[in-house]
C-alpha cells in the first residue's frame, strides 16, 4: 500500500471512532497517533463548552474576565459599560457588561423578540446577574461580524441604507459612502448639491427600506435614560449577506 493511501486510511478510522462509533480492529500505527492528537488540539482550538457560561453563577465581570481568558479569549475592544471577547475559529462573540447596562439590555430584548430582521445581530441568549457585593451585570452569546469600513461600504447591497445615513446622519459624511454613491451613479462626483440629488433619489428608489425602518424604531426606543447613540461604530457588517446590521443604537449618556 502506498505511504499515502495508509495515512488517508488511518485518518478515516480515528475519525470515525472520535465521534464515539465502535473501535474497529486497528493494528497500531504513528499515523493513528499523530491523527488523534491532530483532531483533539484542532477540537481544543475551535470550540468550548457554552453550557459553562450559561450554568455558572458568575458573580462579578472580573470572575468572568478571566474564566474568559483562560479559555482562550481575548478582549477585543471596550467602552463605558462593557467589553467584547472574541477566540480564534469561533463564530460568536461574548459580550460582557462591567456594570449595569440597561439601554443595551433593552436594544437586546427587542433584537431577541424580532425574527427575520437581517440588520439587528442574532444574539443566542443573553443573561443578567446579580454580583456578590449587589451589582448587576450581564453575559450575552452573539454573532460575530466584521467592521463597518470601506470594504463594507463599496460591497454591501443597502445602498438605500447608505444613501440615508449619508444624507440624515451626519456621522456618516466622512465614512466613503459618497465614493460608493458616485460610482453606483446615484450622484455626481461634482454635484455641489448632492444631498438634494441623494434625497431624491432616494424618494423614488424602490429597494427595501427595511434598514432604514430599523433605524427608526431604535430611534423610537429611546426614551427614558436611553439616547439615541448612532455613528459609525455602532454598525457592522455581515459578509455573509452583505447587509449592514445595527448593533447599540442605545446609549445611557446620564451613567458615563
Amino acid at each position: 500500500m502506498a505511504e499515502s493511501s495508509r495515512i488517508e486510511r488511518h485518518a478515516r478510522q480515528d475519525t470515525y471512532c472520535f465521534r464515539g462509533s465502535p473501535k474497529p480492529s486497528l493494528v497500531y500505527s504513528p499515523y493513528m497517533v499523530n491523527t488523534r492528537m491532530l483532531i483533539r488540539h484542532l477540537i481544543e482550538a475551535s470550540i468550548f463548552d457554552e453550557r459553562t457560561l450559561l450554568r455558572t453563577k458568575w458573580t462579578s465581570p472580573k470572575q468572568l474576565m478571566a474564566w474568559l481568558r483562560a479559555n482562550g479569549f481575548q478582549k477585543k475592544g471596550s467602552g463605558s459599560f462593557g467589553a467584547v471577547f472574541i477566540r480564534p475559529g469561533y463564530n460568536r462573540v461574548i459580550k460582557l457588561s462591567t456594570k449595569e447596562d440597561v439601554c443595551w439590555m433593552r436594544f437586546a430584548e427587542w433584537a431577541l423578540s424580532v425574527t427575520n430582521n437581517p440588520h439587528l445581530p442574532d444574539i443566542k441568549w443573553m443573561q443578567q446577574y446579580t454580583g456578590s457585593k449587589g451589582q448587576k451585570f450581564f453575559l450575552a452569546l452573539v454573532e460575530k461580524l466584521a467592521p463597518f469600513n470601506r470594504h463594507a461600504i463599496m460591497n454591501t447591497t443597502d445602498l438605500i441604507g447608505l444613501a440615508y445615513l449619508y444624507v440624515h446622519e451626519d456621522w456618516f459624511q466622512g465614512q466613503g459612502i459618497f465614493h460608493r454613491l458616485v460610482k453606483e451613479g446615484i450622484v455626481d462626483e461634482d454635484d455641489l448639491a448632492e444631498d438634494v440629488a441623494i434625497s431624491r433619489w432616494l424618494k423614488k428608489s424602490k429597494g427595501s427600506r427595511k434598514f432604514i425602518a430599523t433605524l427608526r424604531t431604535a430611534e423610537n426606543r429611546a426614551t427614558g435614560v436611553c439616547s439615541y447613540d448612532m455613528h459609525p461604530g455602532n454598525i457592522m457588517y455581515r459578509p455573509s449577506d452583505q447587509k449592514l446590521v445595527v448593533i447599540d443604537p442605545l446609549a445611557d449618556l446620564t451613567n458615563l
